[in-house]
């Protein structure tokens, strides 16, 4: 019976073995940093969407320094250059909105519109300007927001792709 593994691929496969080895611990520290930097943003977003900014901010306080070092290294040029623009914020809802909750004012939306709006035209009419860098995490956070509101009633999703809702 022929060996499974021939010379080139067992030495490469011992070349690999030894790499990983050596880099262990910078890839248990770079995956630790990810998870780390995920799940502050998943934590952001959950108080962000309960409405609980005293949390949000005690919570962001305390891991921002955590992973400062790699999100500095990673957007600096798209910060600086959109001075005029403010991040991405759920609770940073329009002036019109104020005192109220994204969920609640997502439904006033509806309730106002004659016609079914997309989760970008939701968007426009929530949010202020902000950076554009931010508007995959807004689209989210709308429609997370809006998919809560749907299994409430409070909304109806009319058509699927892309994704529409009206008041019910």
């Amino acid at each position: 019976m022929p060996p499974i593994l021939n010379d080139s691929l067992k030495a490469e496969l011992e070349q690999t073995r030894d790499r990983l080895l050596n880099e262990q611990d910078e890839i248990v520290q770079a995956v630790s940093k990810q998870a780390e930097a995920e799940i502050d943003r998943l934590l952001g977003y959950i108080n962000s969407l309960l409405g609980d900014s005293q949390s949000s901010a005690s919570r962001s306080s305390q891991t921002v320094p955590a992973s400062q070092p790699e999100a500095s290294n990673s957007k600096p040029k798209a910060t600086s250059a959109k001075s005029d623009q403010s991040a991405f914020d759920a609770t940073a809802l329009k002036a019109k909105f104020k005192g109220a909750k994204p969920m609640d004012a997502i439904v006033q939306v509806l309730a106002d519109e004659k016609h079914p709006l997309s989760i970008d035209d939701l968007i426009n009419q929530l949010y202020d300007a902000f950076d554009q860098a931010d508007i995959s995490k807004a689209r989210r956070s709308v429609a997370i927001t809006t998919k809560h509101a749907e299994r409430r009633g409070l909304v109806r999703k009319i058509q699927d792709n892309p994704p529409q809702f009206q008041a019910p």
